[in-house]
């Protein structure tokens, strides 16, 4: 009996969970774009309200799911070092090959390729 439950509960399960994803992508898709910022200094501290391109406040901003792997290629890595090769270097012998000798004359066959192209 648990055999036969687990896969029809786990398909529920990936359903509701893929359900419930896709509603958090569409609310972030729709978000208003923040155009830009502005700080304001008051005696409690700083405070920084975000605006669109009108100047309206907006709320707060959320990762987009949509771009949030793009994050990753943000992290500063150290450029790879390029290292001279250890061991020693030689000059590369070049060996010419021999070259094969072919027939002088070809002889036209029905079914073979055309003796002039």
């Amino acid at each position: 009996m648990a055999n036969r439950l687990l896969p029809t509960l786990s398909a529920i399960v990936l359903a509701l969970l893929l359900a419930v994803t896709s509603m958090t992508m569409a609310v972030a898709r729709g978000q208003a774009r923040v155009a830009g910022e502005f700080v304001i200094c008051s005696g409690y501290g700083l405070t920084t309200i975000k605006v669109d391109h009108n100047g309206n406040p907006v709320s707060e901003i959320h990762i987009c799911p949509d771009m949030a792997l793009g994050l990753m290629a943000a992290v500063a890595h150290a450029p790879p070092s390029v290292e001279r090769p250890a061991g020693r270097v030689s000059d590369l012998i070049l060996v010419e090959p021999r070259l094969l000798h072919s027939r002088s004359f070809v002889v036209a066959r029905a079914r073979g390729p055309p003796v002039v192209v």
